[in-house]
């Protein structure tokens, strides 16, 4: 007999992407400006530097990004657990988070969005999806899909991938004009998510 993900009509293997994604819109809306204010970034991204996505999956970032948490591929993982330490990575500059969640998920990007989505809308006031989805393929041969959102605090995108059975969350979200300004960085990282050795 299949095992049952449901819960309340949702993939309740979806349901942390989706918590992370409430969470993400949390975070730039209070935390990040109260933080930006307060202290200078004292673990920005330099130049040619990569981060662990998943233990296949690696992406590029530009200089001058805030780490809040994350693993860089010449890191050593906390107790060689590398799975565990690349579960999320955090990254922020002028307002905007940059966020990824992963984790196992066996259906596709399409299903994956759709279930955060939903959860989002129902946890943000003033959610909403802005336009269409649209598919997407990044420079190392990843295909997903993305969708743009705006809600009661700004705006931002939302993009999915399955690879290997690992679903990838990825999450812009900040002040509108900080995500137009940075759109060709955030785009840049989304693009360059490639699986190490190996095709998607």
């Amino acid at each position: 007999m299949p095992v049952e993900h449901r819960w309340l009509g949702l993939d309740r293997r979806s349901i942390p992407y989706a918590v992370v994604a409430f969470a993400v819109l949390a975070l730039w809306a209070w935390v990040v400006p109260w933080v930006d204010d307060q202290v200078a970034w004292d673990d920005t991204t330099r130049t040619g530097e990569a981060f662990r996505v998943t233990t296949e999956v690696s992406m590029s970032v530009p200089p001058g990004w805030g780490v809040i948490s994350g693993l860089r591929t010449t890191d050593e993982p906390r107790g060689g657990d590398q799975a565990r330490d690349v579960e999320q990575t955090v990254l922020t500059k002028d307002g905007v988070v940059f966020s990824i969640q992963q984790g196992p998920f066996d259906e596709s990007p399409i299903r994956l969005l759709d279930q955060v989505e939903r959860i989002t809308g129902a946890g943000s006031s003033g959610y909403h999806v802005s336009g269409e989805t649209r598919d997407i393929t990044t420079a190392g041969g990843l295909r997903g899909v993305a969708s743009d959102f705006i809600s009661a605090d700004g705006s931002g995108t939302v993009t999915a991938f399955v690879v290997d059975g690992q679903g990838i969350d990825v999450q812009v979200a900040g002040p509108e004009t900080q995500v137009t300004r940075l759109r060709s960085e955030t785009d840049a990282m989304i693009d360059s998510l490639t699986q190490d050795g190996g095709d998607s």
